[in-house]
C-alpha cells in the first residue's frame, strides 16, 4: 500500500526528533521538506543526497499560499505514487497550523494513500514555557493568516502564529484594533525552543513598525478583562441556580413578558435622545432578556440560547443571498422585496394566517403591522387623500358617538379612529409607536418645566390655575424650538 509518512521536525534540532522519526528519514526514502528556513534545515545537511526536496521555490515565487498548498499536494501525490513510499517533513508537530497535512487527511484515502503522522514538538509548548502559561489555564489559538475568524476578545491567553512578516503583522493589528484598545500589551515571540529565540513586548498600535518578524514569530495577548457572553451566561445560570436570586428562580418565560417591552422601548429612548451611554446600557439591559429567557428554556431542555444565535445567523444568511450566495440586489427595495420573498417560502402556515402578528404587541404597533400585511396583499387606499378621508369620517363618527352617550359606542369608535391614524402614519412613512413616543417624551419635558418653575416659587403645581400653566407650557415650547435651532446651526437634525 501506497504511503506518506509526515514528520514533524519540532523545533528542527537532531537531538530532537524521535526515535521513530529519525529511523523513517534516514530509512532512504525521498524526503520532501516544506521548508528549510527552519531551524529544520539543519536535518537537511545531515541527510544530504539527491532524495531530498525542499519547497522554498514555491514561497519564493510570490504564488498565494492557497496556491502553495495545492501545488505541494499535488507533487506529494505524484511522488507517492511513482516511489509508493515517502515522507513529508513540516516544523514543529503536523497538527499544528499545516494546512497541507489537513489536505492530505481529506484526499489520501480516495487515492488509496496510508497517512501516516509521526508527531514532533509543536511550536506551542516552548512558547508557553517562554510566556510562563499554563495550557490548562485557557489558550486559544488563531492562525494570523485566517486572522478574520476572531471575533470577539479573547477571555483567555491569546496566541497568534504564523506573523511572517511586517505586513501580516499590520493586517493582524487592523483586526486586533477592531477588539482591543490600542494600547493593549502585545509581547512579540520568535524563535520559540530554539538557541535564537527572542521576546519583546509592544503595544498593540505599535505592533507593525518593528523588523522583529520572520517565519518563526507568534504574538501573545493576556486575557481580555470584563465579561464576554459566555460570562454573562454564566452570571444568569448562577442567579437561577439553587443558590441564586429567589426573585431571578421565581421568572418564567410568561412572567418576564412586560420587562422585554419594557426594556425594548427603554432603548428606543435612549435612541430618540441621543444619548450612546444610555443606549449602551439599555442594550445590555434588552440583551440580559434574551439571555433570561434562554437560560429558562435550557433549564427544560427546550432550547438554548446557543440555538437562538445558531438560528437567527442562519436566517440571516439565507435571506440575504445578495451578500452570501449568487443573487444581486441593486437598492434596498429590491432587499425587501426579496426578503419577503424567501419569508413567504419558509412559512408554511397558509393564507389564513397571513396577517398574522404577534397578539403580544403593543396594540398601536400591531395596528401598523397588520395595515402593511394587508397593504401587500393589495388592500390599501390608492392615495394619501384615502386615508385623510377616513380619518375625518372616523373623527365625527366619535363625536356623534360621544354624543349619543353610549359608552361602548365611544370605545369602538375611539378604536377606529386610533385605527385610521395609524393607516395614515403608514402613508406618511411614520411608526406610529415610536412617534406618540417622542410625543409623551415631548409632553414629559415641557411638563417637567411645570414643574420646575413651580418649584422655584415653592408652591405646589396644584395651585396654579390653568393659565399659568399654560404660560409656562409656552415657554417651554419656545426653549425647545430655540435648543433645535442650536443644534441645527451645528448640523445636527431636531
Amino acid at each position: 500500500m501506497k504511503r506518506i509518512y509526515v514528520i514533524g521536525s519540532g523545533t528542527g534540532e537532531y537531538g530532537q526528533l524521535s526515535i521513530r522519526a529519525g529511523k523513517i528519514l534516514f530509512s532512504g526514502m525521498p524526503v520532501y521538506f516544506r521548508t528549510s528556513r527552519h531551524a529544520a534545515g539543519s536535518l537537511l545537511r545531515k541527510l544530504g543526497g539527491s532524495r531530498l526536496h525542499t519547497f522554498d521555490h514555491l514561497y519564493e515565487q510570490g504564488e498565494t499560499f492557497d496556491q502553495v498548498y495545492k501545488t505541494i499536494l499535488k507533487t506529494l501525490i505524484n511522488g507517492v505514487n511513482r516511489r509508493r513510499r515517502i515522507c513529508y517533513c513540516v516544523p514543529g508537530h503536523p497538527s499544528a497550523g499545516e494546512e497541507v497535512v489537513k489536505m492530505l487527511k481529506k484526499v489520501c484515502p480516495g487515492f488509496g494513500i496510508k497517512l501516516i503522522i509521526v508527531g514532533g514538538q509543536s511550536f506551542l509548548l516552548p512558547l508557553l514555557d517562554l510566556l510562563n502559561v499554563d495550557l490548562l489555564d485557557g489558550v486559544s489559538i488563531h492562525d494570523a493568516l485566517a486572522i478574520e475568524r476572531l471575533k470577539e476578545p479573547s477571555r483567555d491567553h491569546l496566541l497568534i502564529a504564523q506573523v511572517y512578516n511586517r505586513q501580516r503583522a499590520s493586517a493582524v493589528k487592523l483586526k486586533l484594533l477592531e477588539l482591543y484598545p490600542p494600547d493593549y500589551p502585545v509581547k512579540v515571540v520568535s524563535g520559540a525552543g530554539t538557541a535564537q529565540q527572542t521576546l519583546c513586548q509592544l503595544s498593540l498600535k505599535e505592533l507593525d513598525h518593528q523588523p522583529i518578524y520572520n517565519h518563526l514569530t507568534s504574538l501573545y495577548l493576556p486575557p481580555a478583562p470584563g465579561y464576554g457572553l459566555g460570562g454573562l451566561m454564566e452570571i444568569m445560570a448562577r442567579l437561577r441556580s439553587e443558590n441564586g436570586c429567589p426573585w431571578d428562580m421565581d421568572q418564567t418565560n410568561s412572567s418576564l413578558r412586560q420587562y422585554l417591552v419594557e426594556e425594548a422601548f427603554e432603548v428606543i429612548a435612549a435612541i430618540d435622545q441621543g444619548d450612546d451611554q444610555a443606549l449602551e446600557e439599555e442594550l445590555g439591559d434588552l440583551l440580559l432578556q434574551v439571555v433570561f429567557h434562554s437560560q429558562i428554556a435550557r433549564e427544560q431542555n427546550r432550547f438554548d440560547l446557543y440555538g437562538v444565535i445558531d438560528k437567527i445567523s442562519a436566517k440571516l444568511i439565507r435571506r440575504h443571498p445578495h451578500v452570501f450566495g449568487p443573487e444581486n440586489a441593486e437598492n434596498a427595495s429590491q432587499v425587501r422585496q426579496r426578503w419577503e420573498e424567501i419569508k413567504a417560502g419558509e412559512n408554511n402556515s397558509g393564507a389564513k394566517d397571513a396577517l398574522a402578528v404577534d397578539y403580544a404587541l403593543p396594540a398601536l404597533l400591531r395596528a401598523f403591522k397588520v395595515q402593511k400585511k394587508a397593504a401587500e396583499k393589495g388592500f390599501d387606499w390608492p392615495a394619501l387623500e384615502g386615508p385623510l378621508d377616513k380619518i375625518r369620517e372616523e373623527l365625527a363618527e366619535l363625536e356623534e358617538a360621544w354624543k349619543s352617550g353610549h359608552k361602548e359606542a365611544v370605545e369602538e369608535e375611539f378604536g377606529d379612529y386610533l385605527f385610521s391614524a395609524v393607516n395614515l402614519a403608514r402613508f406618511l412613512k411614520i411608526n406610529p409607536e415610536l412617534a406618540l413616543g417622542k410625543t409623551v417624551h415631548k409632553f414629559l419635558t415641557r411638563f417637567d418645566y411645570i414643574l420646575e418653575q413651580a418649584g422655584k416659587e415653592g408652591r405646589p403645581v396644584e395651585s396654579y390655575n390653568l393659565d399659568q400653566l399654560d404660560q409656562w407650557w409656552e415657554e417651554a415650547k419656545k426653549i425647545r424650538k430655540l435648543g433645535n435651532k442650536s443644534r441645527n446651526r451645528h448640523g445636527k437634525s431636531e
